[in-house]
């Protein structure tokens, strides 16, 4: 891996009054090397010259930026798994739709972003994000991250019907999130895809669904994938306050 060798940085109040525009040559850096791994083959490496081509800074301006190669690579997976992240929330918006159509817009999204992005999911695996132990790499980071998010919002929902088992609610959202991740990047992957995209996406919703479905009726509650889930929630609520 390539290093930076950068020059003395400013210190003190220059540095404070430098700070919005260095931040800004970070971003175009870090969106450089995103485009360029578009570009690149899975696994293959994006050289420094490349970058300095693309953003259009010199690269003396790129090595004042970073400590080194590997803050630049940690910072590009972070901004990477901010993306991912931000595309999937919209998916999980449990305002509108039914379990069933929140499990099959959600799941089309991971197996459409992996897919198209196969590069930069690839680079993720590849190594840490900015402020992740060296030992945990950009996909395992970005697994705990969505369950993390994903554990909270059903936490919120069960919290509602007054029913809140927030063990067996980590234990699931990691499962779910961990099969579905570890499903789509085989399909992706694989020499011959033997289910389509929309059979695939069918397939690992149908799981998610008996997954939820298990835990919520060990719970005593009655779930129809196929009911607006805000309705759903009103009526458990109603069923389950004492009067």
């Amino acid at each position: 891996m390539s290093t930076f060798d950068p020059p003395d940085a400013p210190t003190g109040g220059r540095r404070a009054r430098w700070q919005p525009h260095n931040e800004s040559r970070r971003e175009r850096i870090i969106e450089a090397l995103i485009e360029l791994l578009e570009q690149t083959p899975p696994g293959a490496e994006v050289p420094v010259q490349r970058i300095t081509e693309r953003s259009g800074l010199a690269k003396s301006v790129v090595y004042r930026q970073f400590s080194g190669r590997e803050e630049l690579d940690r910072r590009t997976r972070t901004a990477i798994a901010d993306r991912f992240a931000a595309t999937l929330s919209s998916a999980l918006d449990v305002s509108s739709g039914s379990v069933d159509e929140i499990l099959h817009r959600t799941i089309a999204v991971v197996v459409d972003w992996i897919d198209q992005h196969a590069s930069l999911y690839e680079f993720l695996r590849r190594g840490p994000a900015y402020g992740d132990p060296d030992d945990v790499d950009g996909i395992s980071s970005l697994k705990d991250r969505i369950a993390a998010d994903t554990r909270t919002l059903v936490t919120e929902l069960a919290g509602v019907v007054g029913v809140v088992d927030e063990p067996v609610v980590d234990t699931m959202t990691f499962a779910i999130v961990s099969m579905t991740e570890a499903t789509v990047t085989r399909w992706v992957r694989g020499p011959r895809r033997a289910l389509s995209r929309e059979r695939l996406v069918g397939e690992l919703a149908g799981y998610a669904w008996s997954v939820l479905d298990g835990a919520a009726r060990a719970q005593g509650l009655d779930i129809d994938p196929h009911e607006p889930l805000l309705a759903a929630l009103t009526r458990l609520s109603a069923v389950r306050t004492p009067r």
